[in-house]
């Protein structure tokens, strides 16, 4: 499948404008795509990431201590064509309508709190082979608990301790063709998108079971710097 020619016109589309708030003091200054992971932001991670996938037009839709943002962007990335939208203090729906203007052809949607090895060129040649009009990628559940069997004498029969469920979960890497914005209208809220798509047969499921990390919480930033090293994209760091 030829990716760059989908590529061509395609944003990147970040989700930064959330307060943080489950941590604590660390967002009191900054937004939390600014929180530093081993001295260096997660939103820079992320922009290693797609700029590693060629891609070189980027919106941020921002809203808490938006002008953080703005101020970052003023010293780093400067070789990038990088937008900042700034919707507040307002639900998702409402940050992609306020960006609409800004795109032209499809787009790729990311939480600006998490970082993955999502093979960008794969969930495009993904996206293009099947038929929804909206792709979501999708990361095996861990259960944060030991999961033990019980048998019909009362016997624990087995035991796994935090083991990988058959579930998946949402960490975003949307892939939107154009047309769905035409749809934003019908529902006021993203999860309310979501079922919409899902409903109508237009939400592809793209399984990642590469590396994925989420920021929220300070035992997810401990395990973050743990962790951050795996990720090959990352230029220049060791």
């Amino acid at each position: 499948m030829n990716t760059e020619k989908f590529k061509s016109g395609l944003k990147v589309c970040i989700l930064c404008g959330g307060k943080g708030t489950r941590l604590g003091s660390l967002t009191k200054n900054i937004p939390k795509p600014l929180i530093p992971i081993n001295g260096k932001p997660i939103l820079s991670y992320i922009i290693d990431h797609i700029k590693d996938a060629g891609i070189e037009d980027v919106i941020i839709a921002s809203g808490y201590k938006s002008d953080k943002i703005s101020d970052y962007f003023s010293s780093n990335f400067n070789n990038l064509d990088i937008q900042i939208v700034n919707s507040g203090d307002v639900d998702i729906i409402q940050r992609i309508k306020d960006m609409a203007y800004l795109l032209q052809g499809d787009f790729i949607l990311l939480y600006g709190d998490t970082v993955s090895n999502v093979d960008l060129n794969r969930l495009i040649d993904y996206h293009h082979s099947h038929s929804g009009k909206a792709t979501v990628t999708l990361w095996p559940l861990q259960s944060q608990f030991g999961i033990l069997e019980v048998n019909s004498k009362g016997m624990i029969s087995s035991y796994e301790e935090k083991p990988v469920l058959d579930k998946w979960i949402n960490i975003g890497y949307f892939y939107f063709e154009h047309s769905v914005l035409s749809m934003l209208n019908v529902v006021d809220r993203f999860d309310e998108f979501i079922q919409y798509l899902v409903k109508n047969d237009e939400l592809n499921g793209f399984k990642h079971q590469g590396l994925h990390i989420t920021v929220n919480t300070m035992k997810e930033l401990e395990e973050a710097e743990k962790n951050i090293e795996k990720f090959t994209f990352v230029e220049g760091y060791q």
